[in-house]
């Protein structure tokens, strides 16, 4: 393979929603300085690897896609292979000495740099690494970015975290809170709806500190100046953090119009001396009033969780907190993980480390607790009619799948429609059936 030629590139993107988005932006990029983006990699050149270096399991999983790539670079499928994203400014060092066949490692950079740091691999044959940038600059996330699914979208309105969580390395990875312009996040969110989607969907490592960088709590404003855009489209927040749940951003989530009833609310854990070890500067208390206002002024709102379990110091006393709270189903949307020590955190120096089998059984007893509270969610939507965003048709003609307002998408339920409709709309369904998992309906 003539490398000198290279163009076609395939970005494959592991993680979390705000990863697709930064491919999404890379790939923007790319295609407007003459790089050719390709779906699948048979019909690549070249394959970057957006990787997710969060916790164990999502550091496999991007090392095991590194591995892939590598592989079909050997055998002659593709001529160069690029690493960028969270593993890659984590472990930028160890993935160059360890894997001699990438041809860069970039970290969380610019995503505008990116093409001419592949063209320099390219053109000098010479490995490029490009990791720890001097500044966290979000410049780059100013013009409107396509977006990979038509009846809906991901809006990133921040980089970066500010939080002082003990167990986690995001802030280390990504760098201290940026917000994006509202001006600029007004441009994009128009694109967005100008393309076709019904939904916006606002990212950001904790979105309801939008402006604390600069010294301003602007999460409200934009949800009104958001909601203000002409169209018959949702808004959807995810990643809020309870600190961050004050009175404003509470009215701003029940009584913007457009602004679905959902809302997801990462409370970790329920035990105070497990937040309090925890960083996460908020206490269970506050958990629970914040959660009972938001119910008091949207009664029907879903609210998602997370969870960690397993945590340094975690006694019976602390899990059964957590679950008799989980229980009580508040949160019809949930996941739990077991507590991944990383490298340079402070919870990894903790003692009291508790056994894998015991994070293993009380995951499990949670993931049941889970199970049931949305089994019933579901049973009590029975004969109910609600509206329902068509995402994809069915195999069969007039079947389709879609997600009602308290489903966000990628993460949660689905709804199987019996009907007639375009992807993209958004139809009246007659809920006849909540099985474990999804709902079963009739369009109207």
């Amino acid at each position: 393979m003539d490398t000198q030629m290279l163009k076609k590139v395939f970005i494959a993107t592991l993680g979390c929603p705000k990863n697709d988005v930064d491919s999404e932006v890379l790939a923007r990029f790319l295609s407007e300085t003459g790089w050719i983006i390709v779906d699948a990699l048979d019909d690549a050149e070249i394959a970057i690897v957006n990787t997710c270096g969060f916790i164990e399991s999502a550091k496999k999983e991007s090392i095991e896609a590194i591995w892939e790539m590598v592989t079909a670079k050997e055998n002659g499928l593709i001529g160069k292979v690029v690493v960028t994203g969270c593993l890659a400014e984590r472990y930028g060092d160890a993935l160059v000495e360890e894997i001699p066949q990438l041809d860069a490692v970039l970290g969380n950079r610019d995503m505008s740099e990116i093409p001419g740091f592949l063209a320099e691999a390219i053109h000098t044959g010479n490995r490029v690494y490009r990791a720890n940038p001097a500044n966290f600059s979000c410049d780059w996330y100013e013009r409107p970015t396509g977006h990979s699914h038509p009846a809906w979208a991901y809006l990133k309105i921040s980089e970066g975290c500010d939080n002082a969580c003990c167990y986690c390395a995001i802030p280390r990875i990504r760098g201290p809170l940026r917000s994006v312009p509202i001006e600029s996040l007004l441009r994009q969110a128009q694109y967005i709806i100008d393309s076709g989607a019904r939904e916006i969907v606002i990212i950001g490592q904790d979105t309801t500190a939008y402006g604390h960088d600069i010294g301003k709590k602007l999460f409200p404003e934009l949800i009104k100046r958001l909601s203000d855009i002409e169209g018959d489209f949702w808004i959807r927040v995810l990643y809020a953090h309870p600190k961050n749940l004050d009175t404003d951003n509470i009215k701003a989530l029940t009584e913007t119009p457009k602004v679905v009833p959902y809302l997801e609310l990462p409370i970790q854990h329920f035990s105070d001396p497990i937040l309090e070890r925890m960083g996460r500067e908020v206490t269970s208390a506050e958990i629970r009033e914040k959660v009972a206002i938001l119910k008091e002024l949207r009664p029907d709102i879903a609210l998602r969780t997370s969870v960690i379990v397993g945590f340094p110091g975690e006694t019976d006393d602390d899990f059964n907190r957590l679950a008799d709270y989980i229980e009580e189903g508040y949160f019809c949307h949930g996941g739990v993980f077991e507590y991944s020590e990383e490298d340079g955190t402070i919870a990894a120096s903790y003692s009291g480390k508790i056994p894998k089998e015991t994070s293993e059984t009380r995951k499990h007893l949670i993931e049941m607790i889970f199970d049931r509270v949305i089994c019933e969610t579901n049973r009590r939507m029975e004969e109910l009619t609600m509206p329902v965003l068509i995402e994809n048709a069915g195999i069969r003609p007039g079947l389709l799948w879609g997600r009602t307002q308290y489903d966000a998408p990628q993460i949660d339920r689905m709804v199987r429609v019996r009907g007639n409709a375009s992807v993209g709309e958004i139809v009246d369904v007659n809920i006849i059936r909540g099985t474990e998992y999804h709902l079963l309906g009739v369009q109207e």
